[in-house]
């Protein structure tokens, strides 16, 4: 099985909204910068971050940035 494949038949547990802002986690992005760029509160920023995290069952932002670039990836 393809790793397409794979992701598709199990993809993330996290809204697009989550996806969009863990990947610009993985491209260096602060939390207040990630909020200026979408323009939403820092703390939005840090909701998402959160539920994400608790959905995928990770540590931290770096974590959570590493699961869903590896799944855009592929």
């Amino acid at each position: 099985m393809t790793p397409a494949v794979r992701s598709a038949a199990r993809p993330l547990p996290v809204t697009s909204r989550e996806r969009e802002i863990a990947a610009l986690i993985a491209g260096g992005l602060s939390n207040r910068e990630i909020a200026e760029r979408l323009t939403v509160s820092v703390r939005t920023v840090e909701g998402h971050i959160y539920r994400a995290c608790i959905k995928l069952d990770v540590a931290d932002r770096d974590e959570l940035a590493k699961i869903v670039w590896h799944d855009l990836a592929t």
